[in-house]
């Protein structure tokens, strides 16, 4: 990039014409280059060819005479040096293998006061995984009503888990990734289970999908204030170090694991499972649950 930047200065004391010329067709190539490797199903490189993940146990789908590999999360470990590590997610987190800690010893879960003041914004963005975020948002969600969450509660997996992502106010960049290994990335999660009657706060989001259909569509949509999709709590939550649960599966992230479900209604599910990605529909994009590998989980109990 600085080598293109310093001949394009060198042009511009031949002639303003050359100048400009030169300048939209590196910077178009350059737009084009970026739009395709960053957006397009968050391509690596594997074996010379294209690699993309997906959520299968194990798949490997090649396309145009072998130029791309999809691959499920049995492989990740074998692409991604981090998803072979000891603290991977999610897990499955259970009450009696974890260690209670009184709430009254430690100082209460505080949410700031920006989570009941609405965003300036709101978008809707199909990346192809499915991930759809508002701003460091991201739902997960399987192939029915009785799966979907990546984290299990009690040997339980519920219907979907919304995951927010926060990154710790000195942390100074946006890349989440060199963020996790700096031990500044949080996620705060919270699962779903399937009621009768909808969810009231989720409705917005859950009528604008039809719009996002596709891979890599994009859509505006009137903010939410936070606190409604993601109610704050003090106490009664699971805390533990893990990893994020795409490639390339980066350790150091802390998790924040809500037990208690919030509720969604079986229509609402199946409007997720529409959007499409890169292969299709996408009905499951959730990483099964990985070895705890004695690592310890801390529970935040309620006063009795």
């Amino acid at each position: 990039m600085d080598h293109l930047l310093s001949f394009i200065s060198a042009l511009s004391e031949s002639g303003p014409l050359w100048f400009v010329i030169v300048t939209v067709v590196a910077f178009g190539g350059l737009y084009l280059y970026d739009s395709y490797f960053n957006n397009c199903c968050s391509n690596f490189s594997y074996d010379n060819n294209l690699t993309v993940f997906g959520y299968e146990d194990y798949n490997e789908i090649l396309w145009k005479n072998n130029l791309c590999k999809f691959v499920g999360p049995a492989v990740w470990p074998q692409m991604y040096a981090a998803a072979a590590g000891c603290k991977q997610s999610p897990l499955n987190l259970k009450d009696r293998c974890s260690i209670v800690v009184p709430s009254e010893t430690v100082p209460p879960l505080v949410f700031s006061c920006e989570f009941d003041t609405p965003p300036k914004e709101m978008k809707l963005y199909n990346s192809g995984y499915n991930e759809y975020m508002f701003h460091n948002i991201r739902f997960r969600w399987g192939p029915n009503d009785n799966e979907g969450s990546e984290h299990m509660v009690n040997c339980t997996r519920y219907a979907m888990e919304l995951q927010a992502t926060f990154v710790k106010n000195s942390y100074q960049h946006d890349d989440i990734l060199q963020a996790a290994k700096c031990g500044s990335l949080l996620i705060l999660s919270y699962v779903f289970m399937v009621t009768p009657r909808d969810n009231p706060y989720l409705e917005p989001i859950v009528n604008a999908l039809q719009y996002i259909k596709n891979p890599m569509a994009c859509i505006s949509i009137e903010p939410i204030i936070l606190s409604l999709l993601t109610p704050a709590f003090s106490k009664d939550y699971f805390t533990y170090s893990g990893s994020l649960t795409f490639p390339p599966c980066t350790e150091g992230v802390t998790w924040i694991v809500k037990p208690e479900p919030l509720v969604i209604s079986s229509r609402q599910v199946r409007k997720f499972r529409k959007l499409k990605g890169c292969t299709g529909l996408i009905t499951n994009n959730s990483r099964p649950v990985q070895k705890m590998n004695n690592r310890d989980v801390f529970y935040y109990d309620c006063d009795e």
